[in-house]
């Protein structure tokens, strides 16, 4: 049977209340605890010290935003001309009628959904 060596960590008495709290509120055990955030900074590459860095979640937020963004721009700038330009193209074609606008504005709309799911 190998021995184990056993380490003890010094923390100041409110440390090492939180530190329970958060073991308790994972449901882990102090030691797993402790495992478990050594292999999340190791892991993440996170800096302990940084309680601010960026957190992945609102990373993936923000670039989120920035996609939405993104494809709102192309709508404004590019599909919707392209849109009032076939119905322009339509009209000078002689389907003038509200049903055959209907049928190009329902087209355009695929398009755009289209566009949306696979940009």
């Amino acid at each position: 049977m190998e021995k184990r060596k056993v380490h003890h960590i010094t923390a100041s008495e409110a440390t090492f209340t939180e530190f329970e709290r958060l073991a308790n509120s994972y449901g882990l055990t102090n030691k797993g605890l402790l495992e478990a955030m050594v292999n999340y900074f190791k892991v993440s590459k996170a800096d302990p010290r940084d309680p601010k860095a960026d957190n992945p979640t609102d990373a993936i937020k923000a670039l989120d935003k920035r996609l939405v963004s993104f494809i709102k721009e192309q709508e404004k700038k590019t599909l919707h001309p392209m849109k009032e330009a076939l119905f322009d193209l339509a009209s000078s074609e002689g389907a003038t009628r509200k049903h055959e606008l209907r049928i190009v504005n329902n087209n355009v709309k695929k398009i755009i959904a289209h566009l949306r799911i696979d940009g």
